[in-house]
Order: structure tokens, then C-alpha cells, then sequence
């Protein structure tokens, strides 16, 4: 299992006031919040810790088919500036996460578990339409290349609680992976 999260710092300078009353309360537990505040480059861990979460939650609603929205309930502790860990209910998500000028892109896994292939893309255009559907092609494209699969005969179709799942035609084929996109960036994950 894995999962994913982007973050186009651009964009979440426009969208999203971190500052404003009540946003670290909802999204963030006293702890976080209390890091986020005592930090040099508090934009940067407020966007950091969100995308370790949504990556961690990612993985949660794989295992368990059960979506909430508590970001609260997902608790983060950084290890190191870029490797953390996020704990949800009793569960541990391993995440590493990279940090540019331009976004934050973070994968959880499971501990000892290894990713196989992943990519991080800009765009140009950042509708959400051409977002979705530009990495949906990027996905389909690494695993025909990887598995020797025509590209034509891949799908990607969401389950009962929204988690994307590939298809070979009409059968389901035993890859987990995780998209994201935000802004102009886009990233997708792949384990065995």
C-alpha cells in the first residue's frame, strides 16, 4: 500500500490563509500547532505536516474503506526535516517527503515497505479536469511501459469509497498506488 500528497506552494499561498482564525485549531493537534509556531519557516511546516496527513489518510481509507474528514484524529511527529511518522486510531504511516521552492510532495507506507516507481510532474494548464486526467495518463503509461501492458486496455476506476484502482480491460490488476495533484503539480506512487 501507498499513498500520496502535493502540495503547490503557489497555490496554497492564494487559496488557503493559514493565519486566519480557527484554521491551525481544525486542522492541527496542540501539539502540530505549537511546532507550527515556533518554527522559522512556519508556511512551510503548516503545508508539510497537511500533505503527511492527507498521504497517511490515503493509506488508512485503503486499508480500512472508511472515510472521515478529522484531520485532527491524524497526528504527525517529523523525524528528521523531510521523514516522519502519522499516527491514525492505532496505525503507523512511514512518510518521506520532499521539499522544493515550488511544492511539498509526500508518500507514506507502511514501515519496511518499499515503493517501486513513482513521478512528479508539472503542468500547464491546472484545472482540475486536466489535472485528474493528466495523471491518470502518466499512471497508465509507467505501468504499461513497467508491466508490458498496452496502454488502450488501462482504466482507472474509483471504488465504493473513492480509491482508485486499475483495470486491465475488465479485471482488476493487483497494483496499489496513490495519485495527487494540486495547482500546476501532479505525482503518483506505485508499490509491488
Amino acid at each position: 500500500m501507498v499513498g500520496n500528497d502535493i502540495v503547490d506552494l503557489k497555490q496554497a499561498e492564494i487559496e488557503s490563509n493559514w493565519r486566519r482564525k480557527g484554521f491551525l485549531d481544525k486542522m492541527f493537534t496542540k501539539n502540530e500547532q505549537s511546532f507550527i509556531l515556533n518554527v522559522d519557516n512556519s508556511f512551510e511546516i503548516v503545508w508539510q505536516l497537511w500533505s503527511m496527513k492527507e498521504s497517511a489518510y490515503k493509506m488508512f481509507v485503503q486499508q480500512y474503506s472508511h472515510r472521515f474528514f478529522n484531520p485532527l484524529k491524524l497526528q504527525c511527529e517529523l523525524l528528521s526535516k523531510t521523514v516522519g511518522v502519522v499516527t491514525v486510531s492505532n496505525e503507523k504511516y512511514y512518510t518521506k517527503s520532499i521539499i522544493t521552492e515550488d511544492y511539498i510532495y509526500t508518500v507514506a507506507t507502511l514501515k519496511g515497505e518499499s515503493m517501486l516507481l513513482d513521478g512528479c510532474f508539472k503542468i500547464e494548464r491546472n484545472k482540475y479536469a486536466n489535472q485528474h486526467q493528466e495523471i491518470y495518463n502518466q499512471l497508465k503509461l509507467r505501468v504499461s511501459k513497467r508491466w508490458n501492458l498496452p496502454f488502450q486496455d488501462l482504466n482507472i476506476i474509483k471504488n465504493r469509497v473513492g480509491v482508485p484502482k486499475l483495470f486491465q480491460n475488465e479485471k482488476k490488476i493487483a497494483i496499489d498506488f496513490s495519485i495527487t495533484h494540486h495547482g500546476c503539480y501532479i505525482a503518483f506512487a506505485i508499490t509491488p
